[in-house]
């Protein structure tokens, strides 16, 4: 079955509050986003890989592949207004039979055998999604201010990339825009698809801060 990678990197830094998109910061030498697509390449050399960008960002993408070399993508498509419309996007791109891994470009770190697991477990179940136990105890916030503990065995934190059977995912895609999306799995099971659990990677973080990216450069070795 073939198999295809959507790259979403329509985010801008906002968050890190830098002018330099997050997934173009400097990490040991390249951009970030680049090590994400390494990654990729080489657990899935033969998989048709797609970045989805923002719009204002593709004259810098074009820069920096002139700097540091090619990117490894396939094509590069336009991101939408929110994560749902960029991976909307990149589907119409794709056709209707195969395996696609949807994956955070500022997910630097995800395990070749994590990527390639997902891959197998989605052509098995349909759908496949990294997840891990939680490692903090956690408690809810009720709207009078007051909070409760939880437990947490009974919460996985989720991950990418998360791999679907094109002829479920594509679909589920096609409804409006609901901000209960928080993820590709959450719109799949809205679709009434059961979404299957793959053993995800605490080191597959993603970077949001700054403390973040001081992480990642550790690990980039």
């Amino acid at each position: 079955m073939s198999r295809f990678v959507l790259i979403v990197a329509g985010g801008t830094g906002k968050r890190m509050k830098t002018k330099t998109a997050k997934q173009f910061l400097s990490v040991k030498g390249l951009p970030l986003m680049w090590w994400t697509l390494r990654r990729f390449k080489e657990a899935t050399p033969d998989a048709h890989l797609s970045i989805v960008l923002n719009p204002n960002l593709f004259d810098e993408f074009k820069e920096l592949e002139e700097k540091y070399g090619d990117s490894g993508s396939d094509s590069i498509i336009l991101g939408g207004v929110e994560r749902f419309h960029s991976v909307l996007n990149g589907l119409t791109t794709l056709p209707d039979e195969g395996i696609v891994a949807i994956h955070d470009a500022v997910r630097p770190f995800p395990t070749v055998e994590m990527i390639r697991q997902c891959f197998d477990d989605a052509a098995i179940h349909g759908s496949a999604i990294p997840v891990t136990p939680l490692k903090n105890s956690i408690r809810s916030i009720s709207p009078d201010g007051t909070s409760k503990a939880l437990n947490r065995s009974n919460f996985l934190a989720v991950q990418t990339p998360q791999c679907f059977d094109l002829a479920l995912i594509k679909p589920a895609f096609a409804v409006d825009y609901n901000e209960v999306f928080t993820d590709d799995a959450s719109v799949y099971e809205a679709a009434g698809h059961q979404v299957f659990l793959s053993k995800g990677d605490h080191m597959n973080l993603k970077i949001t801060t700054k403390e973040d990216l001081i992480i990642a450069r550790a690990l980039s070795n």
